[in-house]
This record gives C-alpha cells, sequence and structure tokens, in this order.
C-alpha cells in the first residue's frame, strides 16, 4: 500500500460541520436536476400545442432526448468521476444542464428542443456518480445511509417545486420579454426562469474541498481501463445483472408515470394545470420526503444484516408498494388518484437509497463512480427512454385514443413492477449465497 492510500485509509472522515458545506451544495444541484428534468411532463401539453407536436413526440423528448447523451457518455463520466477532481465534474455538469434548461425556452421546434434535452441529460448523467463518490468518502458506513437520504430529500423537493413553478408561471398567465425573442410564452418562461440560477451553485462548487478517496490500497483497489471493470463487476453477474435489471425494468414504471401523471390528470379528470399544480407538489413533496428519511434509516438497519441481503429484501417488497400506480387513472375523483400515483413517488426514494448503497458496499472505491455510471447507462436507455415512450405509443397507437392514457399506465407499469421484484428476489438469492460461500472459504 502506497503512503498516500495508507494516509487515506486511516484518516478519519471529516468532521461534520466541514461536510456541511459540500452537503448543502449536492442538496441544492439535486433540488435543480429535479426541477429541469421534470419541468417538461408538467409543462407537457402547453409545449405539444406551441410545438405542433404529437404524444409520441412528446414521449421522446421527455425519455429519449434526456437518455440519449447520458446512456453514451455514462460510462466515460463515471471513470472520470473515480480519476479526476469531483468537485469540477459536479460544477461543470450543474452549468451545463441549468444553461441548456434555459435554452430550451427559445426552441423554435421538436428538433432544437430536442438538442437541448439531450445536453440537460448529459450534464445530469455526471452528477449522481460524482456526489455518491463524494458522500461515500465524507461519512461512514453508519451514517451513509442517512447522508445519502439528505441528498435525495434535494430531489425530492426539485420535483414538487418542478410541478407548482410551472403552475403559478401558467397561472398568472406570465409572460416575459425578451429582447431579440420579443415576449415568450408562460411555459417557455418557467424553462427561462428555472434555469438560470443554476451556473451560481455549478460556479459554488469549485469552492469545495475534495476529501481522500478512501479503500484504495492495493488489495482493495479497482481495475483502472473500462473493460477491466466491465469484467469485474461481469465475475459478479449473479449479483449485479438481476440487481441492474430490476432497477432499470423499476424505472420504466417510475419514470413513464411521473413523465405522463399531469396529462392523464388533465386529460381523465379535465382540470388544469394552474388547478392541480399545488397538490401535485405537495403529495409529491410529502411523499418523496418521507420516503428518503424512511430510506435512509432502512438503508442503515440493512448494513447491519448486509450478509443476509437486507437491503436486497426491502428492494424486492417496494415495487409491490409501487403497485397501486398503475390504476392511478381509475380513481374515482382527481384527489383518490393523486393518492395512488404518489404511491410510486414514496416507494422510489426508498429504492434509490437502498441501491445507492449496496452498490458503495459491493465495489471497491474507485469502481464506485464508474458502477453508478454503468447504473445510469442500463437505466437511461431502457428506462428514460422507454418509459415515457411507451406511455405514449400504448395509447396513441396501440390503443388508438391518447385520451386512454389511464389503460396505457396499467399495461406498461403492471408488468414493469412485478418483474422488478422478481429481480430483486434473484440477486438477493445469489448475494446470499455469494456470502455463504465465502464464509466456509
Amino acid at each position: 500500500m502506497s503512503t498516500d492510500a495508507m494516509s487515506a485509509e486511516l484518516a478519519p472522515y471529516p468532521p461534520l460541520r466541514r461536510a456541511l458545506w459540500p452537503m448543502l451544495l449536492l442538496f441544492l444541484a439535486a433540488n435543480f436536476y429535479s426541477i429541469d428534468k421534470a419541468i417538461i411532463g408538467v409543462l407537457a401539453e402547453p409545449i405539444k400545442a406551441d410545438l405542433g407536436i404529437t404524444d409520441v413526440q412528446m414521449g421522446l423528448l421527455m425519455g429519449l432526448a434526456y437518455a440519449l447523451l447520458s446512456g453514451l457518455c455514462g460510462l466515460w463520466l463515471g471513470t472520470l468521476v473515480d480519476s479526476g477532481k469531483r468537485r469540477t465534474v459536479l460544477g461543470g455538469a450543474v452549468i451545463l444542464w441549468s444553461l441548456s434548461t434555459a435554452a430550451g425556452a427559445f426552441a423554435p421546434d421538436f428538433s432544437t428542443f430536442f438538442v437541448f434535452r439531450a445536453l440537460v441529460g448529459l450534464g445530469e448523467a455526471a452528477v449522481a456518480p460524482a456526489a455518491l463518490s463524494l458522500i461515500a468518502d465524507m461519512f461512514p458506513p453508519s451514517r451513509r445511509g442517512r447522508a445519502l437520504s439528505t441528498y435525495l430529500i434535494g430531489a425530492t423537493i426539485g420535483t414538487a417545486l418542478s410541478s407548482v413553478i410551472p403552475g403559478w408561471i401558467v397561472g398568472a398567465d406570465l409572460h416575459l420579454s425578451v429582447p431579440g425573442f420579443g415576449r415568450i410564452v408562460p411555459w417557455r418562461t418557467a424553462f427561462l426562469l428555472c434555469g438560470i440560477v443554476g451556473p451560481i451553485v455549478g460556479l459554488l462548487f469549485f469552492t469545495v474541498k475534495e476529501p481522500p478517496r478512501r479503500g484504495i490500497s492495493a488489495a482493495q483497489k479497482g481495475p483502472t481501463k473500462v473493460a477491466a471493470k466491465l469484467a469485474y463487476l461481469w465475475r459478479m453477474r449473479g449479483v449485479v445483472v438481476p440487481l441492474f435489471g430490476g432497477f432499470a425494468l423499476y424505472y420504466v414504471a417510475f419514470i413513464g408515470v411521473t413523465a405522463w401523471t399531469t396529462p392523464l390528470l388533465m386529460r381523465t379528470y379535465g382540470v388544469t394545470l394552474a388547478a392541480i399544480a399545488n397538490v401535485m407538489g405537495l403529495g409529491m413533496l410529502v411523499a418523496g420526503v418521507a420516503g428518503y428519511l424512511l430510506g435512509g434509516l432502512a438503508a442503515d438497519s440493512g448494513a447491519a444484516a448486509r450478509h443476509r441481503g437486507g437491503r436486497m429484501l426491502i428492494m424486492a417488497i417496494l415495487p409491490i408498494l409501487a403497485l397501486p400506480c398503475a390504476i392511478g387513472g381509475y380513481a374515482p375523483g382527481v384527489g383518490s388518484a393523486i393518492a395512488l400515483l404518489a404511491t410510486i413517488s414514496l416507494a422510489t426514494p426508498m429504492l434509490n437509497v437502498a441501491m445507492n448503497a449496496t452498490i458503495q458496499e459491493i465495489v471497491p472505491n474507485d469502481m464506485r463512480g464508474f458502477s453508478h455510471a454503468l447504473l445510469t447507462v442500463v437505466t437511461a436507455l431502457p428506462a428514460g427512454a422507454g418509459g415515457p415512450f411507451l406511455i405514449a405509443y400504448v395509447s396513441q397507437t396501440v390503443l388508438g385514443d391518447p385520451a386512454r392514457i389511464a389503460t396505457s399506465f396499467l399495461i406498461v407499469a403492471l408488468p414493469c413492477l412485478l418483474l422488478a421484484s422478481l429481480c430483486f428476489v434473484r440477486a438477493r438469492r445469489a448475494y446470499r449465497g455469494a456470502a455463504l460461500q465465502s464464509a466456509r472459504t
């Protein structure tokens, strides 16, 4: 073991007061990326009307556009996180996606808007690997689940605000006058206002002191080349394949449902965006914050039972908890519909915390960024691109009526959630088997 590696391994974790500043910035970054990611789904109806596009095209903007560069560049970004300065990656990523969101306000057509959404996806793809790697080096395992929850609660607040802010702007019929563009309509105003604040947070990341990397002794050091890292994970395929596959299936349902929730409520129950924005925002906030708080506690308690696959057992239960979202469009009223749809907003934070903590546990330190990036790639293309597209395709093409979006939710979400649960059960069995075999040798 090198002197530097030994020093990093033996050094105490930073005191809590020193971790507060980077945690605040991570919290804000998660807040902004959730707003910039989810705002397009909330504003789907006015965007469709303004650009003159179909449900399927809207599904591509919400899914494939966001997932494309994220999927193609994800592994490179993860390697960059493992070898470079994480604060630089975070700062640059926040600035990129924020400016791209603001630029979306001036997109004249589908193709231009697609490019801007792809750049948003590229910027946001770097955040989770860098943030999770940073948190792992700032907090001991016994406190890591709660630290992850704090970071991810920022994402929940952002998702809630992505409903409230556009709802207020559309309800107030707010038009901004922009030099060279004239007066822009409310949905464009929302994109501009939500995007222009983020670069400030991006610049502040350059003030963060990079913590030393832990767990990178010669015995613990992971492979350095991408092919070798993939080979390392392939040797663990009994756990990794069903674990990542279950997560991807779950996210097909989650991203599809959340992307189309606002259009579902507007079409099925005849409500306006302004009328439901605050209720939706409050519902997502309560469900999301509760989910992350419970998820942090569950992940930390599951750490004590890790050789029994405690976290993976929790992960197998959570898709079942989210099943009511599949029938949200069949509720008798808009309030009960939101309650049913919110079940997936409650389950997802708990799943995220358990999944992130599990990855940090099963791979070496200098493979954490790569592993999280691989997870992003695996989920970005089938889930990020497929979820919103499938909901739109089933209602518009298979059922032949965009108004039948409630049936589309059922057809897409139900099997994905059930299969995800089965995948997590299989991953847990493989993990327990590997732990027992290791204990015997």
